[in-house]
């Protein structure tokens, strides 16, 4: 199972990204928003030698005068490993969450909202407008404005397999979510619900939403990464969701270093 979900992983991040791949991994890079860290990355394919990969991932980053590394890997990396590296990284794990989408008949969720997929102009701005609300003051508006409109170019793709779902309660659009059909398999990806909106049902509401257009669509499998540490995996456990594997993020800061 992990092993379909890692692939539909890079053909989510192929949407987006150019790449090139060897024996050992997979650049990634978005020429349109060089700064968009999920799209801009190296996924490490082998554990073998690893730190050696690692250093020359950097070096070459900072001979090209790039700002940051992230490395992704979908096996664990041992915390030793990045010890004594020319750069100070950061490490992340994250889950890959799974459900079968014929599991959205056990879901409940708050029925006062309604759930559109994005097919028209007017439904599209309405998902560009949530999302800057909501990851603005994460991201700052600048950038929040300029990753959703690259995605949005995405999702007016007839052939992408990328959508865009939004939903609305009393006609305000309160949240979004992206959903990649790819290999008979649904990733679930931005899904976001306004702040004072949240822990009301809407979340559950669009889960089970999603998983019902995918089983109706012939999609048996839907999943979704989310951050280890986050407490909404309790959220997503109780909707279903079961941990099925892990991914590994070194991220490096590399602001300076070619000076």
């Amino acid at each position: 199972m992990l092993e379909k979900l890692i692939e539909v992983e890079k053909e989510y991040t192929k949407r987006f990204s150019c790449s090139i791949e060897t024996n050992d991994l997979i650049r990634f890079w978005d020429n349109s928003i060089i700064d968009m860290y999920t799209l801009n990355y190296t996924l490490i394919k082998k554990s073998k030698n690893i730190k050696q990969t690692i250093i020359k991932e950097i070096e070459e980053r900072i001979k090209n005068n790039k700002d940051f590394l992230r490395i992704e890997s979908n096996f664990p990396i041992d915390i030793t490993t990045v010890k004594d590296l020319p750069v100070l990284g950061e490490m992340t794990i994250y889950n890959f969450m799974y459900t079968q989408t014929n599991k959205y008949m056990l879901l409940k969720g708050n029925s006062d909202c309604v759930i559109k997929e994005a097919k028209t102009p007017e439904i599209l701005e309405d998902g560009i407008e949530v999302d800057i609300l909501v990851n603005g003051s994460i991201m700052g508006e600048d950038f929040a404005k300029r990753r959703i409109y690259r995605k949005s170019e995405i999702y007016r793709q007839p052939n992408s397999g990328l959508s865009l779902y939004v939903i609305y309660h009393n006609n305000i659009p309160i949240g979004n979510a992206e959903v990649l059909t790819c290999n008979g398999i649904a990733k679930i990806e931005d899904f976001d619900i306004l702040e004072q909106y949240q822990r009301k049902g809407f979340g559950t509401a669009m889960l089970k939403y999603l998983l019902k257009q995918a089983e109706e669509s012939g999609v048996n499998i839907a999943y979704l990464v989310t951050d280890a540490s986050d407490t909404i995996n309790e959220m997503y456990e109780k909707c279903s969701f079961t941990k099925v594997g892990e991914k590994t993020e070194l991220f490096f800061s590399l602001q300076g270093e070619g000076s």
